[in-house]
């Protein structure tokens, strides 16, 4: 397994989250070939906060990531090298964005569905988007959300429902009220074919990109306004959960009245 694709640009023109992603992909590739990882490291000719990050890294999955990737070809009865690939795709990218996106598995999504359902829908047709958005729209006025706040997060909505439509064909919209965790989460569940491992990198990290199947530029948007990002995928459907801070902006109006 692979996460290397060969399109990158040299080094020294990678932006800050092109560079994250390109080292992260470097030090799997000397994993798998069995390099020593630190000494590999240290020959880089990067900036000293890239490389200490590197070195950070690796000290903290050595036992738990790097060692099983390099250990499952003569192991392969006691872990799924599919397991391994997964978990390593999952580690990338949560340290890559800086913990904003994470992974989940089938049996960790329904700790994230937790809470007081808000509203749901469900997600068919292009007429479903303004359906879904204007009911949402009046659960958020019922509890006398932002305006400013209420409008960027109906934009992400939109934008999930839609990717929703296009690429998946039927799904579902749940919203969801979580206030242990004072949050409020855009549950999108869908049928659709799911999302390729090695896409999501570049999907989740790089502004823009995009294939036939991807999010594209509405992933960017999701990235950048919701608070974090929970996926599970299968090829039988996925399930995309969005948290933001629930009611913040109450706390701040009473501080002006105080």
């Amino acid at each position: 397994m692979s996460l290397s694709t060969g399109t990158y640009p040299p080094v020294e023109e990678l932006k800050e989250t092109e560079m994250t992603l390109y080292l992260a992909e470097q030090m799997l590739e000397w994993d798998k070939d069995q390099k020593d990882i630190v000494k590999e490291i240290k020959s880089l000719n990067i900036h000293m906060n890239f490389q200490n990050a590197m070195l950070k890294a690796y000290e903290i999955h050595q036992k738990d990531l790097f060692s099983r990737l390099s250990s499952v070809k003569g192991n392969e009865d006691t872990v799924k090298e599919d397991d391994v690939e997964w978990r390593i795709y999952r580690d990338v990218i949560h340290a890559a964005s800086q913990g904003k996106f994470l992974l989940i598995s089938k049996e960790e999504l329904s700790q994230y569905k937790k809470g007081d359902v808000i509203c749901e829908g469900t997600i068919k047709e292009s007429s479903d988007i303004p359906k879904n958005r204007n009911l949402a729209k009046e659960r958020f006025e019922q509890r006398e959300l932002n305006k400013a706040k209420m409008m960027s997060w109906l934009l992400v909505l939109s934008e999930a429902i839609t990717n929703t439509i296009k690429h998946a064909e039927e799904g579902k919209m749940t919203l969801i009220e979580n206030e242990d965790a004072n949050e409020i989460r855009f549950v999108i569940e869908d049928k659709g074919p799911g999302f390729p491992l090695e896409q999501l990198p570049k999907k989740v990290l790089l502004a823009g990109y995009s294939t036939k199947k991807s999010m594209g530029q509405g992933f960017t948007l999701m990235m950048k306004m919701a608070k974090q990002i929970f996926l599970y995928t299968s090829p039988s459907g996925s399930t995309i959960i969005l948290t933001f801070d629930a009611w913040e902006e109450k706390e701040g109006q009473l501080s002006a009245i105080n």
